[in-house]
């Protein structure tokens, strides 16, 4: 029997809407998702057999032992390349329908695709995400209303373009991950910026902030916090919250969370692989723990919002 993990309030009665919504338009994705094997098994040893035999073909004509294993790293690439094709639509189709299901649900937005391109200049300017970067890649924006406060998230890939001594271009991942912007709708009264520690890299000093000790000395270990406010950056950087932005940080299956205090926003980067991606084909499209993952990650949010916006708040101010 499925059950979700519903311990949130807006999780309430998901399960529910989950057989009723969402169950019966998937099990419709795992027959597709069958089918796009069937012709993977018919198809990928017949394509990796040609360029097998190929190889050899080029083996007997030019004797050179690199080409054996030039040919068998082809036939995986090709094989890969063709079972990515087969199943590209089934893995798209399934991630829109739960994530877009699940929005829908707790009353937030998703889209595959943004209208336009986000402002990183706060992120970059306070040391989130990189300063040099040539080429920028956005995909998967989340948004809606979290306890009060407007949540917005979305995918980010950064790359630098390198060049080496004959001028050929190489690009390098610079940043992979998500970006994620809370409006508490309530003006801080100073910047506070929190990053990992890396040690000598972190110990210059930041232009018109002091360091901020954190209360815990765990959170002491891994995190550096800066703040032109003292009082302020002590009051936000709680146990609790730390705690919940790790946790952030896990349900996302992501490294190097840091985050920033800004005006009325808080700014979160994280590196992350691809999020609410359907998950391994492997396995059947209606394996309920696809859609538990993703609702780990909203649920993680909520939690953040919690950390800052306490209950009594929310309720007194309403």
């Amino acid at each position: 029997m499925i059950q979700f993990d519903e311990k949130h309030p807006e999780f309430k009665g998901f399960t529910a809407y989950y057989l009723n919504e969402l169950f019966p338009a998937l099990q419709v994705k795992e027959l597709d998702r069958l089918a796009a094997y069937k012709k993977l098994r018919k198809w990928g040893p017949l394509a990796v057999m040609g360029v097998v035999v190929t190889g050899i073909l080029l083996f007997l004509r030019f004797r050179h032992f690199m080409i054996p294993i030039i040919s068998l790293i082809a036939a995986g690439f090709f094989y890969w390349g063709l079972r990515e094709h087969f199943l590209k639509e089934v893995r798209s189709q399934t991630k829109n329908h739960l994530v877009s299901g699940i929005c829908k649900f707790i009353g937030w937005q998703f889209s595959e695709k943004l209208e336009a391109p986000p402002d990183l200049t706060p992120l970059v300017e306070n040391g989130l995400l990189p300063k040099r970067y040539d080429r920028l890649k956005f995909e998967d924006k989340m948004w809606g209303n979290a306890h009060g406060a407007d949540f917005e998230a979305f995918e980010c890939h950064m790359e630098r373009e390198d060049k080496d001594s004959d001028g050929d271009s190489n690009w390098v991942t610079v940043f992979q991950g998500s970006i994620m912007a809370l409006d508490f709708h309530r003006k801080f009264l100073g910047r506070t910026v929190v990053l990992r520690d890396k040690g000598f890299f972190n110990r210059k000093k930041k232009a018109g902030m002091s360091r901020v000790g954190l209360v815990d000395p765990k959170f002491e270990k891994i995190f550096e916090a800066y703040g032109t406010d003292q009082v302020e950056a002590r009051y936000l950087l709680t146990p609790t919250f730390m705690q919940r932005l790790v946790d952030l940080e896990n349900s996302v299956d992501g490294k190097n969370i840091r985050f920033a205090f800004l005006d009325d926003l808080l700014l979160i980067a994280v590196e992350t692989p691809n999020r609410f991606e359907a998950g391994s084909m492997r396995i059947p499209i209606t394996d309920p723990k696809r859609t538990q993952d993703i609702l780990d990650e909203v649920g993680a949010v909520y939690n953040v919002v919690d950390g800052l916006v306490k209950p009594q708040s929310r309720s007194s101010s309403t």
